[in-house]
C-alpha cells in the first residue's frame, strides 16, 4: 500500500487507478505463470497379458497367440513463456518391455512382431510437440494424441498411439470452439 501511495503521489496518479493497475498485473500474472510453473509430468505404468486361443478354429498354422508385457508412459506438459505470445512444448516417452513371449505364440498386436517372429526384449520411442498460444487459440506441431470426433487415439493397448502433425484449437468465441488440423502420420505403439 505504501508503494500504491508514492506511485500516486509522484505520478499524479489516484489511488484508485494505481490500485487497479496493481490488481490487473496480479491477474495477469497468474494467468501466465509460466513455462515451468505450470508444467506437469505424469509417469503410468501398464501390466497387459493377452491371450487368444485359437483351437476351435480349423486349419490354422497358429494355435494360440499368448503376450505380456509391461508398459511405462511419461507425459510432460509445460506452460507457456509469459506475453502475448506463449510457447511451451508437450513430449511422451514410451517403453514396452516384454515379460513373455514367443515365436510361436507372437501376433497379438501387443508387441511388435508378427506370428514366427520372436517379439523384441524392449521397445520405446519418444516424441514431442511445440505449442503456440495467442489469446484463446493454440496451435500444436509434432507428436499429437488427437481427442477429436473424425480422430482419436485409442488408449486401450500396453502403449497408446501417437500422430505426426498439426493442429489449431481456438475458443475467441464464447460457447464455440473451432478445431481443424491435419495429421501425416501415426505411430501404433
Amino acid at each position: 500500500m505504501t508503494i500504491t501511495r508514492r506511485l500516486a503521489a509522484r505520478s499524479g496518479l489516484s489511488l484508485v487507478a494505481c490500485s487497479v493497475l496493481v490488481a490487473t498485473c496480479a491477474q495477469a500474472e497468474v494467468a501466465d505463470s509460466g513455462f515451468f510453473q505450470d508444467a506437469t509430468a505424469t509417469l503410468t505404468a501398464r501390466n497387459y497379458y493377452f491371450s487368444r486361443d485359437f483351437r476351435d478354429v480349423p486349419a490354422t498354422a497358429q494355435s494360440k497367440q499368448e503376450e505380456w508385457a509391461q508398459g511405462f508412459i511419461l507425459n510432460f506438459k509445460s506452460g507457456y513463456t509469459p506475453g502475448p505470445v506463449g510457447f511451451g512444448v508437450d513430449a511422451i516417452g514410451l517403453l514396452g518391455i516384454k515379460l513373455d513371449s514367443s515365436a510361436d505364440r507372437a501376433g497379438t498386436g501387443l508387441l511388435p512382431g508378427a506370428f514366427g517372429d520372436e517379439a523384441p526384449d524392449d521397445y520405446s520411442r519418444a516424441g514431442a510437440a511445440l505449442k503456440v498460444r495467442v489469446s484463446k487459440t493454440e496451435l500444436k506441431i509434432g507428436e499429437l494424441q488427437p481427442n477429436l470426433p473424425v480422430l482419436t487415439f485409442s488408449d486401450i493397448r500396453l502403449l497408446p498411439p501417437t500422430y505426426s502433425g498439426a493442429s489449431i484449437v481456438s475458443q475467441e468465441i464464447a460457447g464455440l470452439t473451432l478445431q481443424g488440423g491435419q495429421m501425416r502420420a501415426t505411430s501404433l505403439r
